[in-house]
């Protein structure tokens, strides 16, 4: 599948607006061709260009006619407005982000998530110019995973048990959650990085995982990448492992869920657990086997189990909520009064409204219309 945006379809205004043209960003067609997925061939044969022209372009090396910016603009689905200088753009570094699933995505893939988050953060900007978002509460903690994780449940404090509402607990304390798509299908669970020039962490969910268990333990993953990985090492073992670590012990610490996993294979048990503490069936036998519940053979027949069940892929959940982000849309409606709306950030930030709306992470709602019943005459 195809998931690479743009394709020549005009967004707002068709004609650079005076000096728009004049006053070009270059580090903003780059982060727009990111964005779309594509390579500078790629959008060099959509527009009529070579591909030395769009690496000029980008570079600052050369000016564009009107009508070359405006063939860019369609050709990436954007306003020729977002392409005027003026507003900084925030750029995600390769380095910079923690990836999950790094290993079965595309470069292409990769570059288009950070433009994604790259556009997040600067909705993030433009939002706290005009309502103050919670303070960030991400301590410095121990190097070790496991204690990292105690000593956070501790800090935030937390009862024993299982943690309910993650999304809404990083949100809480000041981390920007953004449930969206970002080009790469279901190859990427999710993503973090604090970037340049913003004063909190931000982390994307793929709204394509449609997994609420798999979206809690990626958000888990993604605040250990956080708490204990200043530098990030995309694809690294070591910390890919350590964020797992993290996660693990945060939502299901050792003390509390041993006693509570079975020795035996009870896959009945083990879904009512699941259920009471927002953890795949998958994550508690890795638990079982981390704390010695089960053995390495009792665990290689549960893992055939799971994939002749077909739960590698889908276990059931049961009505296992999704869990929304939802700071970022309760900032712009608290902000409606001052000026701050769905649109108006779409015009300050030069993007489709849309894009907008699932930045802001927008579910729609899909619950039927109850009407009351006329009174009867008589």
């Amino acid at each position: 599948m195809d998931t690479r945006r743009g394709g020549g379809v005009p967004h707002l205004s068709a004609v650079p607006a005076p000096g728009v043209t004049a006053s070009f960003d270059p580090a903003r067609l780059t982060l727009a061709r990111e964005r779309s997925g594509l390579t500078k061939r790629d959008l060099a044969a959509r527009v009529g260009v070579t591909a030395a022209a769009i690496t000029r372009f980008e570079r600052g090396q050369a000016r564009l006619a009107d009508e070359t910016l405006t063939r860019l603009a369609a050709e990436l689905g954007l306003p020729v407005g977002y392409f005027a200088a003026g507003r900084p753009v925030l750029p995600v570094a390769e380095e910079a982000a923690h990836f999950r699933s790094l290993r079965t995505t595309r470069v292409y893939e990769r570059r288009q998530a950070r433009a994604t988050m790259s556009h997040l953060a600067e909705a993030v900007r433009e939002i706290q110019t005009v309502v103050r978002l919670p303070e960030p509460r991400l301590p410095r903690l121990s190097r070790d995973p496991e204690s990292a994780a105690r000593e956070l449940r501790a800090a935030w404090r937390l009862p024993a048990g299982p943690v309910h509402h993650l999304v809404r607990l990083l949100e809480a304390n000041g981390a920007v959650v953004s449930m969206a798509r970002f080009g790469a299908g279901d190859r990427i669970d999710a993503f973090s990085c604090r970037p340049s020039g913003l004063d909190r962490p931000l982390i994307c969910l793929s709204r394509d995982r449609g997994n609420p268990l798999r979206r809690r333990f990626s958000a888990a993953h993604e605040l250990g990448h956080l708490l204990l990985h200043d530098e990030a090492q995309p694809g690294d073992r070591q910390h890919e492992h350590e964020a797992n670590r993290f996660a693990a012990e945060f939502l299901t610490p050792a003390p509390q869920i041993a006693d509570l996993l079975p020795t035996r294979l009870d896959f009945a048990r083990l879904l009512e657990i699941q259920r009471a503490w927002g953890v795949s069936v998958q994550a508690l036998l890795r638990r079982s086997r981390e704390l010695d519940r089960i053995g390495d053979d009792l665990y290689r027949r549960a893992q055939v189990t799971l994939t002749r069940l077909g739960w590698r892929r889908d276990e059931p959940r049961g009505d296992y909520p999704t869990e929304w982000p939802a700071v970022l849309a309760e900032a712009v409606a608290l902000g409606a009064e001052r000026g701050l709306t769905e649109h108006s950030l779409a015009a300050r930030l030069s993007l489709p409204y849309a894009e907008v709306r699932e930045l802001l992470s927008h579910v729609t709602d899909d619950r039927p219309r109850l009407t009351l019943v006329p009174d009867l005459p008589g």
